[in-house]
Order: structure tokens, then C-alpha cells, then sequence
């Protein structure tokens, strides 16, 4: 059950644009259902697959993109200024891999903050800086994010690089080794601070008015900081998605 809910969570961190503009408004609620798939980037933890719901609304007053919500304080037709929250789904318990024995757990939480969001011609930028708000990690992280949207027939394709930089206390949180946690093989580990890179493209079938499927790939790599800590065996982290959304006026 803990799975099921960190991964329905993390869609928010996954996917930031919809297959509408997310600068534009729109007044249409989409709903979708598909599984989700996440490799995990700690020693002998296997990929989670699970089915995963999908909601997209933005009245440019509110908006939910998968579960990241947000408030506009300003904006226009080409740019919007925000307060937004999204949960944070990283976490794991010791019985999620032999690698992670006598580990306690990491929890996820949720973190909140700014964003500043717009669009030309050439594509869509957006920066977010949020802090963690449930004592969590404590931790805080800055996202950029370029793309561009791409309208072909039925075929609505988004390719985006994003840069994120966590800062030490979320590091260390998730993927330090405290002194109470160290053995003979996995001594003590303090992970600092690093930026990772990401690359990932979402796609957009219509398949009718109402009816559409999605699909998400994205793949992160992770910072030395990161993969150099004793209980992360990769520098690469991959998921992707599959839903069948329906619209609603």
C-alpha cells in the first residue's frame, strides 16, 4: 500500500506539461488510469509498477497537473506566477531490498513553494523552488525546466530538459547513512549537495474528443553525490507511463 501511494505521487515530479499548453486556460477536467513503472536507484530494490491515476485541470486561477496543485498570483496569456505544492514520493523501508537492511526508513512528505512559468514561440521555460513542509528531509530543491510542444495531426509530443539541484538536508535524507545505520560493508555516508539532469518526452493520442492516450518517459541522472552513496548501486533512474484520460467539459 505504501508503494502504490509514493508511486501515484510521483507522477507530480514526473510530468510538470499536459498535452494542452499549460500556459493557456483551460476549463476541462482530464481523468486517466494507467500503470506506472520506476526503476529504483538503491541497491537491489526492483522496478515498482503499479496502476496510476492521472488528473489535469488549470482555469488559470487553479490548476492540478497529475498531482502537483497551484494557485496563480499572476500572469498573462504567456506567463503565470504561482504558489504550488506536490508531494515528495521518495522513501523506502529496509525490507525493500537485502542492500537496505537495518536502514530506517525514508518517508515521503510533501514540499511547497514558487513557480514562474512561459512561453514563445520556441517553447515553454519553468523555475521552481520549493522547500519540504513535513519535517521530512527538510530539505529544499530548484527546477528548471525547457521544452517545447509539439502539435502534429492527433499527436501532441512534449520533449523537456530539466536541471534540479537538491540541496544537503534532502540528500542526506534519502540517501545518507547515518552512523546508527553503518556496518562492516556500508559505513557512514553524508551525500551532499548536487544537481541532477533529466531528459523526458510526454505524448498525446487523440483518439477522440473526449478520449485521448498518454504516454511519459523520462530518465534522471544522478548527481556523484548521489551514486557514490553506499546504499545507491545506479546513476540512473527511469520511468515511465501508460494511461487511457478522458475529458470533461
Amino acid at each position: 500500500m505504501i508503494r502504490i501511494t509514493l508511486l501515484f505521487l510521483l507522477l507530480s515530479s514526473s510530468l510538470s506539461v499536459q498535452a494542452e499548453d499549460e500556459n493557456s486556460a483551460s476549463n476541462t477536467l482530464s481523468i486517466g488510469l494507467g500503470p506506472y513503472f520506476q526503476t529504483q536507484p538503491y541497491e537491489g530494490a526492483t522496478t515498482l509498477v503499479t496502476p496510476t491515476p492521472v488528473v489535469f485541470y488549470d482555469n488559470r486561477v487553479v490548476y492540478v497537473r497529475w498531482t502537483r496543485v497551484g494557485l496563480y498570483l499572476a500572469g498573462g496569456e504567456n506567463w503565470g506566477y504561482s504558489i504550488t505544492a506536490q508531494p515528495r514520493p521518495y522513501g523506502y523501508s529496509a525490507s525493500d531490498s537485502d542492500g537496505l537492511t537495518g536502514m530506517a526508513a525514508r518517508e515521503s512528505g510533501w514540499e511547497a513553494g514558487f513557480a514562474l512559468a512561459g512561453k514563445n514561440q520556441h517553447g515553454f521555460a519553468e523555475v521552481m523552488l520549493l522547500s519540504d513542509i513535513t519535517a521530512r528531509s527538510n530539505g529544499s530543491l530548484a527546477r528548471l525546466e525547457l521544452g517545447k510542444i509539439v502539435n502534429a495531426g492527433r499527436w501532441t509530443l512534449v520533449p523537456s530538459f530539466m536541471a534540479i539541484y537538491f540541496d544537503g538536508a534532502f540528500n542526506d535524507y534519502y540517501y545518507g547513512v547515518t552512523v546508527d545505520e553503518e556496518t562492516a560493508t556500508r559505513p557512514a555516508y553524508s551525500a551532499g549537495q548536487g544537481l541532477n539532469y533529466a531528459l523526458q518526452t510526454f505524448a498525446n493520442y487523440q483518439l477522440t474528443s473526449e478520449l485521448s492516450l498518454q504516454g511519459n518517459l523520462r530518465v534522471d541522472y544522478l548527481n556523484k553525490t548521489i551514486s557514490d552513496s553506499p546504499i545507491v548501486d545506479n546513476d540512473w533512474m527511469v520511468s515511465a507511463m501508460l494511461s487511457l484520460a478522458y475529458s470533461l467539459d
